[in-house]
């Protein structure tokens, strides 16, 4: 099946503009907030151990706990992260009437497993990817081909091996036109980026504050978008239905 980029990018956009956008939004928002108030508070420490006459301005809100709490809070909230990411597949792959709605299941169905399932991809993947990036072609390439597996581990309940081949069949033939996905991810981010940079002239506080509000709203765009390209290229409309009977295409092997 052929993905149609503008029904991603419309239906995308509707999904994240509804109650489970929001949820995801909070979600990703609050944990990404506490995330960076952590870094910054084993920043500024390092700053007062090693350069004692340095001003702590530019380091930005830091949190009111010791270096140790900011540690551990840091590597739960990586982790949190992956739960965030799983929930937004389970939300934002239902029906358009659905997405006001946030059924308890959600959160709870076979959670551990889908929390561990995501880890085992990450694990799996990120080297690759990164690897991959320092020839910047492959390192797309993979990006794209795998951008599916938490989808599968999230709604499919797929484990990390048949999640990452199970990407990997859904992005063939589509990868040019995920490519172009994540392009319009990317101008997103570098706008809320920039609006960030202007706040942060200003108050570096500020600007911090803003620029993760912005990032956030730009993911779960990015993982609503997806989503929809999710359904297409699996075959499937969010009540369940197969769609594969309705269309037949010829892709390209990307």
């Amino acid at each position: 099946m052929t993905l149609s980029i503008g029904r991603t990018l419309g239906n995308g956009l509707q999904r994240s503009l509804s109650l489970s956008g929001l949820v995801v939004f909070l979600l990703t928002a609050v944990s990404q907030l506490l995330l960076v108030g952590a870094t910054n508070t084993l920043l500024a420490d390092l700053v007062r151990r090693w350069l004692p006459a340095a001003s702590l301005s530019t380091t930005g809100f830091t949190l009111p706990v010791s270096t140790t709490v900011a540690a551990l809070l840091g590597v739960v909230l990586i982790l949190f992260g992956t739960f965030v990411f799983i929930i937004g597949t389970r939300l934002f792959t239902r029906d358009q009437r659905s997405l006001s709605t946030i059924p308890r299941g959600v959160f709870t169905h076979r959670i551990g497993r889908a929390f561990l399932s995501g880890l085992a991809v990450s694990v799996i993947i990120t080297p690759f990817i990164t690897a991959g990036m320092l020839l910047l072609v492959p390192g797309l390439f993979l990006a794209v081909s795998f951008q599916f597996a938490i989808f599968a581990v999230g709604v499919e309940d797929a484990g990390p091996i048949t999640a990452c081949r199970r990407s990997w069949r859904l992005a063939r033939g589509n990868r040019w036109r995920l490519l172009g996905l994540v392009a319009v991810f990317t101008a997103l981010a570098i706008v809320a980026s920039s609006v960030a940079a202007l706040l942060s002239v200003v108050s570096p506080v500020a600007g911090q504050i803003a620029s993760v509000v912005a990032l956030s709203g730009t993911v779960v765009v990015l993982y609503a978008m997806l989503a929809d390209a999710f359904l297409q290229l699996s075959g499937e409309t969010p009540d369940g239905r197969s769609t594969s009977g309705t269309a037949t295409t010829t892709a390209d092997p990307l």
